[in-house]
């Protein structure tokens, strides 16, 4: 009996252990930040950061009135934490600006060196509103937010890498930070506003689906012809550093007359393409979007010119009558009628004028042969 409630208190407590610890083990803490930890730097650009009584942040920055260039603003936290169990950092954000919100993260580790989002690994940007998440790459250093966005940013930290040395990519480790922070870069008379809250670092468990995405990335031509005649196809696909191949479905973010693709991911253009861009969207794995733009480029061949600038190609329905009617009179129609009809009356004149004179040169030899014949018979007979 004493066996048997021991057992069965080892199995409570079991069970207890197991609801609870995974629990706080998964959990993200949120980053409590406040007023005195918080810090400015900046270039030229005026730069404004408060922080509110849950921990969210805002940040509004100005360019106006500044000299041509690009100017740099940095809102950051310095506070000693240990970041060696992490593996992602999520917060969210609300691009309040009239403008696309241009931002990138910098982590700074106790050695000094500041870690920040390669432009060759992708970072997770999830809208609210469709709660769609998208893999997005910097653009020269820049995660580039549409105005009025908001929802959530996840960096794994597997796209890190040293500042400025793009070789570290994926290859670094964060150990002891002793502080992070948004940096934002904008040219001259430009202004922003947005807001950041419920800052967490992610556990590595937590963050081995986003660690595993960050290099996934389309393939296929940026540029394509649309055709003159027939059809123009490329074949687009989406690869990635991990040995596992994911899921992919194609399909064009909106319809474009004259342009389609396959959910293998084969584009097809065809001739009454009149758009100058197309939006390739590829799901991956049923979660995850990857978004590229096809520029739709018009043939070459309707850009080659003669000597005099005039265009050597097809030529409008419209200007066919400047075509087939130039201003040359000798080579209007009616004219090409008339002399057709004066070359062939010509021929037919010399044939009957041949015929007569063949006809007349054979009586003249008749002629010529019966009186031959006729003198032969009045002639004496010799012996």
């Amino acid at each position: 009996m004493i066996k048997k409630w021991k057992k069965l208190t080892l199995v409570a407590s079991l069970a207890v252990l197991w609801n609870v610890y995974p629990i706080q083990a998964v959990q993200a803490e949120q980053l409590k930040v406040s007023g005195n930890t918080l810090h400015e730097w900046n270039n030229g650009a005026k730069v404004d950061a408060s922080v509110d009584n849950k921990g969210s942040i805002q940040i509004k920055t100005s360019t106006q009135g500044l000299k041509k260039g690009n100017y740099s603003a940095y809102v950051y936290e310095l506070q000693n934490r240990d970041w060696s169990g992490y593996g992602a950092l999520t917060f969210s954000i609300r691009n309040e600006s009239d403008q696309k919100l241009p931002l990138n993260i910098v982590l700074t580790r106790s050695d000094k060196l500041s870690l920040t989002v390669s432009d060759n690994r992708n970072v997770i940007v999830v809208e609210k509103a469709t709660g769609q998440a998208e893999l997005v790459r910097p653009v020269s250093g820049l995660i580039e937010l549409e105005p009025g966005f908001v929802g959530q940013i996840r960096i794994p930290f597997s796209s890190l890498m040293v500042k400025n040395k793009a070789n570290t990519t994926g290859q670094v480790s964060l150990g002891k930070v002793i502080g992070w922070g948004i940096t934002t870069t904008t040219p001259e008379n430009a202004k922003l506003s947005f807001r950041i809250g419920n800052i967490k670092p992610l556990s590595r468990k937590q963050a081995v689906a986003e660690n595993g995405l960050t290099t996934l990335q389309m393939t296929g031509d940026e540029r394509v012809v649309k055709p003159v005649t027939g059809e123009s196809t490329v074949q687009y696909g989406v690869q990635s550093a991990l040995e596992e191949t994911p899921d992919v479905k194609f399909q064009l973010d909106t319809p474009v007359q004259g342009v389609s693709i396959t959910p293998d991911g084969l584009l097809t253009v065809h001739t009454d393409a009149d758009a100058e861009r197309a939006t390739i969207r590829a799901l991956v794995n049923g979660k995850w979007r990857l978004t590229t733009i096809v520029i739709l480029d018009r043939s070459s061949a309707m850009n080659v010119q003669e000597n005099d600038g005039t265009p050597r190609s097809i030529p409008d329905p419209s200007e066919g009558t400047k075509v087939l009617s130039p201003a040359d009179p000798l080579m209007k129609t009616s004219v090409g009628w008339f002399i057709w009809l004066l070359l062939t009356a010509a021929g037919i004149h010399g044939l009957i004028l041949y015929w007569l004179w063949k006809r007349q040169r054979k009586a003249s030899g008749a002629i010529k042969r019966r009186s031959r014949e006729d003198r032969q018979a009045r002639r004496p007979f010799r012996m």
